[in-house]
């Protein structure tokens, strides 16, 4: 059942499990910007619903769009880098705020995105002991602040289309070279002929990689 929820000060759309249970493990997908929650809630029944008890949770970024006063950014496009390293501590928020509000371990979570979601994502995941990161169409905007990896590193997946004219396809090689330069477990899908969007290629490697990465109660 979808329902609004607050988790702290973020409001976003959230998916409780399938089959009612209690909430045992959770995907965070984070919108792009000039979007909202709606955007990335379409796929909460695709990548969701894979794991018994497991919810889905998308939220609204924490600022209005810049260009668009319907939609939301986590961080102002034209601040790049420095506007990633400020909205870090919002994205920490947000998941410290999960982990706590459904008494969750860090390592029954998986965060991902799209575009500035999934720069996000790459900018605030390797900080926690996650089950996995995903990002669509993101970049690794943070380099040199890049911890090296320990055991406990979130595997990471980036999927991103070689055709993609708003975050080039090169952001996908460059964040994987410094990924696996700090010893992170990164699996990239490239996809051909594909722009700046989600298709089934990218979302059936995404539920390959919850599959494989998200515990089993």
């Amino acid at each position: 059942m979808a329902e609004i929820k607050k988790i702290g000060r973020f409001e976003g759309i959230f998916q409780s499990p399938k089959n009612g249970s209690k909430v045992t493990s959770l995907i965070i997908l984070l919108h792009g910007w000039g979007a909202d929650a709606s955007d990335m809630f379409g796929l909460a029944p695709i990548l969701g619903q894979i794991r018994a008890g497991c919810g889905f949770y998308a939220p609204n970024a924490p600022s209005t769009c810049s260009a668009s006063p319907l939609g939301r950014e986590w961080f102002d496009i034209q601040e790049a880098e420095k506007g990633a390293m400020m909205a870090f501590d919002d994205v920490n928020e947000l998941i410290q705020g999960a982990l706590d509000e459904f008494s969750l371990p860090s390592s029954r979570v998986i965060l991902g995105g799209f575009s500035q979601g999934g720069m996000m994502t790459l900018t605030t995941g390797p900080s926690f002991d996650l089950a996995g990161l995903i990002s669509f169409s993101g970049a690794l905007l943070t380099e040199q602040n890049l911890k090296q990896a320990s055991h406990s590193s979130p595997p990471i997946l980036m999927i991103h289309g070689d055709l993609d004219d708003v975050v080039p396809a090169t952001a996908l090689i460059e964040a994987q070279l410094h990924f696996e330069e700090k010893g992170y477990d990164v699996e990239v899908v490239l996809e051909k002929g594909v722009g700046h969007s989600i298709d089934q290629v990218g979302l059936d490697a995404a539920r390959k990689f919850i599959d494989t990465h998200l515990p089993i109660d």
